[in-house]
């Protein structure tokens, strides 16, 4: 048998998406479902009754057996291109944050929750869809972009019906680890609710909260509030870019204000001693650009933590997408490893082999029908990501060969996208959805 690969977010940890279905983390392939395969939702179902379920269980023991569940595929593949998984970084700081994990036996309750409480926000970023952003939908109605319009009987917000708020105090004692996630939650009202019952209930002092941010509101008074009242306050701010390259990306963004708030962010750590990181969210836009990226954050703002969160959804951004023709070039830039600091040459050198790697070995097909091959899949992500850049600057009034122009040269250069000779309709293109229930386009 071989060796477990054993991860303390199974059996300490919960991830819920927008509609309240969940996930045994936030990149797990699949959802959480019953003994019929029904979609457990935490506005049906309780967090003990989810945590406990068989789904869980069975997962569990497949560790146990040494065995490599298709459900955790992300992690397999990061760590066989030598890039530090989640799952890798969490069971670091499980030495930390639990007592020791008895992976022989089964939990109780989790105490590390991812949340989304709400898809309010205020930007719309490239690498982001309508079921994780408010702001996504209008652009995505108008343009015809398919992505998942769930509907489920009770809404994990619904304060007065949902098993996640009427039985809040049966989790939330255990809550030791808290992540908040979006939409954007400085932005959204639900969050402050949420945060003040946390604190006005005296339970806020127990827990360590964690948000995901992208850096454009800052609510100085709020956020003292909190640093005041919880265990301990930090934020991760997506940042994926800079200059142009960043309001690109996050779309809505103002690169110079964000500086303002990445400066005042930076003092907090210097003189507050907060734990606030920066996650570059690594994709087929900016992959090349990473060295430029490093070098700016290094000499700015040197006590910034980077982290690197690799683009699986939509599949067409992932690093791994292009022609294999095109690869070398675009790779090319990051190979001087001296332009990014001792701590992420490793990262940096796995994230190069993962573009490298042919996309046959890193492309699974949709569906089992005759046509639906790994070739199939490959030319359709190919073709989504030159739609969607298209269509996207199109609709947005945005030019992707001016601010990429660097990787815009190679596949033209390569004849992979000749992007001014592309003319697109922005509703009644051809169009390719891989879009299955359950799944993130």
């Amino acid at each position: 048998m071989n060796e477990p690969k054993h991860c303390s977010l199974l059996w300490k940890h919960i991830s819920n998406e927008p509609f309240g279905h969940v996930r045994t983390c936030c990149i797990a392939r699949e959802r959480v479902t019953d003994t019929d395969g029904k979609e457990f939702t935490l506005g049906e179902t309780s967090v003990r009754d989810i945590f406990h379920s068989e789904y869980y269980k069975n997962i569990r023991q497949e560790i146990r057996d040494g065995k490599m569940p298709d459900n955790c595929d992300p992690c397999w593949r990061d760590e066989s291109n030598g890039v530090k998984s989640k799952r890798e970084i969490y069971n670091e700081y499980a030495e930390y944050r639990y007592d020791p994990i008895d992976y022989s036996a089964e939990p109780d309750m989790p105490e590390d929750l991812q949340i989304i409480l709400s898809t309010t926000c205020n930007l719309k970023c490239r690498t982001c869809n309508p079921n994780y952003s408010s702001k996504w939908v209008k652009e995505a109605e108008e343009r015809n972009l398919p992505y998942i319009k769930e509907e489920v009987k009770v809404h994990m917000s619904d304060v007065n019906k949902s098993e996640f708020w009427i039985g809040i105090d049966d989790w939330l004692p255990h809550a030791k680890y808290l992540e908040i996630m979006g939409g954007e939650p400085f932005y959204m009202k639900e969050f402050k609710v949420f945060a003040t019952k946390l604190i006005d209930d005296g339970i806020a002092k127990n827990v360590h909260v964690n948000l995901s941010t992208n850096g454009t509101v800052v609510d100085k008074e709020f956020l003292q509030k909190m640093i005041d009242n919880f265990a301990s306050v930090g934020f991760n701010v997506s940042i994926d870019g800079i200059n142009d390259r960043f309001e690109y990306l996050r779309h809505g963004a103002k690169w110079d204000e964000v500086k303002e708030n990445l400066d005042y962010f930076h003092d907090l750590i210097i003189n507050h001693g907060l734990s606030i990181g920066v996650t570059h969210t690594v994709s087929s836009l900016n992959v090349m650009y990473l060295g430029e990226f490093h070098q700016y954050f290094t000499k700015r703002w040197p006590k910034f933590i980077i982290f690197h969160n690799m683009a699986n959804f939509p599949t067409w951004y992932n690093p791994s997408i292009f022609p294999e023709d095109c690869k070398k070039d675009i790779v090319k830039p990051l190979r001087n490893m001296n332009q990014f600091r001792k701590e992420h040459r490793k990262e940096i050198k796995g994230i190069i082999k993962h573009v490298m790697t042919p996309r046959t070995q890193t492309v699974q097909s949709y569906g089992s029908g005759p046509d639906d091959t790994v070739e199939s899949e490959i030319e359709k992500r190919w073709f989504m990501f030159r739609k969607e850049v298209v269509a996207g600057d199109l609709y947005r009034k945005e030019k992707f060969t001016e601010t990429f122009p660097e990787l815009s040269s190679i596949l033209e250069e390569k004849e992979a996208f000749k992007y001014n000779n592309v003319v697109f309709n922005l509703v009644n293109f051809p169009d390719y959805g891989n879009v299955e229930k359950g799944s993130i386009i």
